[in-house]
């Protein structure tokens, strides 16, 4: 009888102690729940601290534009008054001259020239003695008789690569005169031939005129 007194006294006493200790348990279990940080605020700040308040940036000035330097026009040029007072006329534009004729004469007939013995250097760079006749072409400019009863009067000089190396005769200087003044540079086919006696010598081919 006295055991079961004393086990139903031990369990009043424990429900009796049981209930305080849970209430005071449960009330500083919720003392310690954190609280929970507002969104903003940095890591490790006190609860309830006011959020800080960002700084705005700087504004930012636009990159100035950079446009090329002009260069300034150059003044018109000034214009010389005409003498009735308007405009002047505008200056006509020369016509460019006609080139010379390249061309060769055509070879009809042989014709003789003179004075070879006073270009017997020039002729002997374009032939070698007893060699067969070698075909040149030569140019026919106006000159002047060089010597003789007939100096001084027109002649027409015979040039090859740019040197003189004779004249027609006075007759054949008249009759192709017109040839040389009025078509300008003329050319024709000649052979350089060497005789023994007279030394180098120069003939042309030229065409049968009156």
């Amino acid at each position: 009888m006295a055991v079961l007194l004393l086990i139903k006294w031990l369990a009043i006493t424990a429900v009796v102690l049981a209930v305080p200790f849970g209430v005071w348990w449960t009330l500083d279990r919720s003392r310690r729940r954190p609280v929970a940080t507002p969104a903003g605020a940095p890591a490790g700040a006190p609860a309830g601290a006011p959020a800080a308040t960002p700084v705005p940036a700087p504004p930012v000035a636009p990159a100035p534009v950079l446009t090329p330097a002009r260069r300034p026009a150059p003044p018109p040029a000034p214009r010389r008054p005409s003498a009735g007072g308007g405009e002047p006329p505008t200056a006509p534009i020369p016509a460019p001259r006609a080139a010379a004729p390249t061309g060769v004469l055509d070879a009809d007939r042989e014709v003789v020239v003179t004075r070879e013995e006073d270009h017997q250097d020039v002729l002997a760079a374009h032939h070698r003695a007893g060699a067969a006749a070698t075909p040149v072409t030569v140019e026919l400019w106006p000159s002047t008789v060089t010597r003789g009863k007939y100096r001084g009067d027109y002649a027409v000089e015979v040039r090859l690569d740019g040197r003189r190396v004779g004249e027609l005769t006075a007759a054949m200087s008249a009759r192709y005169r017109h040839l040389v003044d009025v078509v300008g540079l003329v050319r024709c086919r000649g052979v350089v031939t060497h005789d023994g006696r007279r030394g180098f010598q120069v003939d042309l081919k030229l065409p049968d005129v009156v």
